[in-house]
């Protein structure tokens, strides 16, 4: 399934590895997985570093495709 990186749009996500909201505007990667409770997909999200300790390989491959703001 595809993978994103994206700014957060608000602060009510929680990321699924470290247990913590991800800030409104902080950049996160989301991890789309089959919904477990009914048809379509669903979004897992995670701090930039806590996917890289986390899951790697999917965070590479998300990074190799993103179009990220340069700062």
């Amino acid at each position: 399934m595809p993978h994103s990186i994206a700014a957060a749009t608000s602060g009510r996500s929680t990321c699924r590895g470290c247990g913590r909201v991800i800030e409104r505007g902080t950049l996160r990667f989301g991890e789309r997985i089959a919904n477990p409770f009914g048809g379509g997909e669903a979004t897992l999200w995670f701090h930039l570093q806590c996917a890289a300790y986390r899951r790697p390989e999917a965070l590479l491959d998300a990074l190799d495709g993103a179009d990220l703001p340069h700062t």
